[in-house]
Formats: C-alpha cells, structure tokens, sequence
C-alpha cells in the first residue's frame, strides 16, 4: 500500500508540471531532421541474432507414430541379437553374461562331435567303480571326531619354555602331510594332458625348434607352443632367452582322442 501510494503521487506531479520549464524539455526533445532516423544497429554485421525469428509454419510437424508406420519391413537381424557383455560387473548388475554353455557366450565352446570310446568307457566303468570304491556311509546325527594339533606346546614351569616356538609330532619333527578327505562328490579324471618335448639342437640351429614343433603338432593335432631358457647353463652352452623347448596341450575331446 505505501510503495502504490508513493507510485501514484509521483506520477500527478509528472503530470501537473505545465509551467516553462516542462515546455523547455519538450522543445529539447523535438527532431528537427529531414530524413527519418536510421536504427543504432546499421553498423553491425547481418546474422541471424538481428533477424527475426522464421515462422514455424515453413517447419514439418514431427509425429514419432507416422514414421513409426512407415517401416513396413523388419529391422535387421543384428538389432535382435544378444550381445552378452565384455566384461563381468558382479552379481548385481542388470545385465548379467549368459551361461558358457549358452551358443550366444563369448566363453562357449562347440562340440564335442563325436564319443570318443575312452569317454564312453570313463563315464559308464570307471567312474562308477570309483564312486564306490570312495564312498564313506556315515549315519545320521554323525559328527566327525576332532583331530589333534599338528604342532604341540611345550608343558612345563621351566623358564625356557615361556615363549618357544611350537614343536613337532611325537616320534620326530617330520610332520604328517595333509591329505584331502575324497568322498563320492571328488571323482578323479584326466583333464588335460601335456607333450613337452626338449630340442637340445636347436642351441645351434634355430630351424630344428621349427621341425620338433611340426612334428609334435603332426602327433597331437594341436598346435604346439615354444618356451624359453630362464637360466643360462654355461656347461651345456645354453644361454637364458633361446627357445629350445616345444610343448603341445590337449582337453577335452582331442585329449581322449590321443589317449
């Protein structure tokens, strides 16, 4: 209300001014030019900053929907492949890598074509036979008895036992191996097999490497892999970096084929 009031009594002395000096200020503001007045922006350079706005009329409505429809073909097929991703961002991302047996896995792997006669043997003989052999029945409500310690403390009010290192078994310091309980879940089976072969050669003549790795890959159908010296041996010539050794690694189905 005050500042409505303070607005309103200005502008009736605004108005109410007639006397000389508000004639004087009129007369001053008056053109007395011929031409009519050019606007301040005449200097600056044409953009579009001083031109006026087109009409959206010259411009196509968009309507997502009429081109939508307009597709009558399908997209191509690798719009509607599964990609799984390159790398594995942990059980809670959204997007999770299928399983390797899944054809669409990055880790799948085709095959096996054929039975070989030693699989069939392995999974129809061998591995029933073990299962049993292996087997431990343990009743219900069984608890397994604890095993003593493998290091013993020394026992005694002797000054010279406070604070010693354990010691080991009765009978001697040699202490038992640790051997892993087997039951009928833990089968053994033949996972991989490994032909290594030494060229001692090939310390003078590199090409001999190349026919021991030809003659290996000939043997297991795989193709076989140089390794180097980590050491040099003086009294066998051999010097550390020189690749005198060939190996060939064999799984699965070219693994029971070469057995």
């Amino acid at each position: 209300m005050a500042l409505q009031e303070v607005t309103a009594s200005f502008l009736r002395r605004v108005r109410g001014q007639t006397g000389p000096l508000a004639r004087a200020q009129r007369l001053q503001c008056q053109r007395y030019a011929s031409t009519e007045a050019t606007p301040d922006t005449h200097d600056l350079e044409d953009t579009s900053f001083t031109q006026a706005s087109p009409s959206t009329s010259k411009f196509p409505k968009y309507d997502p929907l009429a081109r939508s429809r307009k597709y009558t073909g399908k997209l191509p097929p690798s719009r509607y492949q599964f990609r799984p991703p390159k790398y594995y961002r942990g059980p809670l991302h959204p997007h999770q890598p299928p399983p390797p047996s899944d054809p669409s896995s990055r880790e799948f792997i085709p095959g096996p074509f054929s039975l070989p006669r030693l699989k069939q043997t392995y999974d129809s003989t061998t591995a029933p036979d073990l299962m049993t052999l292996a087997y431990v029945h343990h009743p219900p409500g069984y608890i397994a008895p604890q095993k003593s310690a493998r290091l013993r403390p020394w026992q005694g009010a002797s000054p010279y036992f406070a604070n010693r290192p354990l010691r080991g078994p009765r009978g001697g310091d040699t202490l038992r191996l640790l051997r892993k309980e087997y039951g009928w879940q833990e089968i053994p089976a033949v996972e991989r097999v490994t032909v290594h072969t030494f060229v001692k050669d090939a310390t003078s003549d590199s090409a001999r490497l190349h026919v021991a790795g030809m003659v290996l890959q000939a043997i297991t159908s795989v193709r076989a892999t140089s390794h180097s010296v980590k050491k040099s041996l003086a009294g066998f010539n051999i010097r550390a970096g020189q690749y005198l050794s060939v190996t060939s690694d064999l799984k699965g189905e070219s693994m029971h084929h070469f057995l």
